[in-house]
């Protein structure tokens, strides 16, 4: 199965207009067409903000290109971009990234349980040609002390299409912005983590993680966050 990651710099001051536009909207359009958004969330911290992200899941891209395409050849989709723009694009900018399981993604929850909380989307990035031992470290060493730190693995990523093709997307949900303070220090002095690092500078010259684009999220309103992402496992 294949993710598409959208991610809209919103106009100052629109952002209900957007969440208007989802809630109200693109609810019965969305069903009609067979989009299967899996997530939709506010930016409360990061580059470009406003920022409104949300995730869509598809069992391969020739679903999504069938998806899109009945969409984009509805007249109700025109009625409704010229309503809610009122005038003025609300969506100044958008980034949109493929994304596909990686093999370290393993579920924290039944996959229809609610995941609220503070989120955080971080788009990793890793050193050219160190994929699999990326890999390996996630399953490893990072994802068990990012548990053990307070938070809850919600995805595991690779992007497949995109700006910045060599890196690695995680979700993550921490259960408040106090829990996710407490668990970043927990993760900037872990011994652990720093021998690894230095090991990796040794072996490879180069840490297997590089520089990294964190968004904090809030769940946005009327959208509710499944443990699952909709993901396909069979």
């Amino acid at each position: 199965m294949i993710y598409e990651l959208r991610l809209y710099s919103v106009s100052p001051g629109r952002m209900a207009d957007v969440h208007d536009r989802f809630n109200i909207h693109f609810p019965a359009l969305f069903a009609k067409h067979g989009v299967n958004c899996v997530g939709r969330w506010n930016a409360v911290a990061g580059p470009d903000a406003p920022r409104f992200v949300y995730l869509m899941a598809y069992r391969d891209y020739a679903e999504r290109e069938a998806v899109w395409a009945s969409f984009y050849q509805d007249s109700e989709w025109g009625r409704i971009r010229a309503e809610t723009n009122a005038g003025h694009e609300m969506v100044e900018r958008h980034d949109l990234f493929f994304l596909k399981p990686n093999v370290a993604w393993t579920a924290d929850a039944a996959p229809d349980q609610a995941v609220g909380g503070l989120h955080e989307l971080v788009q990793q990035q890793i050193a050219p040609g160190q994929n699999a031992n990326a890999n390996s470290f996630l399953k490893e060493t990072w994802l068990p002390l990012l548990r053990e730190a307070g938070a809850r693995v919600l995805g595991v990523l690779d992007m497949a299409a995109g700006a910045g093709m060599q890196k690695i997307v995680l979700l993550h949900a921490w259960p408040d912005a106090a829990s996710w303070h407490k668990g970043r220090r927990f993760l900037d002095t872990n011994e652990v983590l720093r021998a690894q690092f230095a090991a990796q500078r040794k072996s490879l010259g180069t840490a297997i993680f590089q520089r990294a684009e964190i968004n904090l999220l809030d769940p946005a309103p009327g959208a509710t966050i499944r443990a699952g992402l909709g993901r396909i496992t069979g």
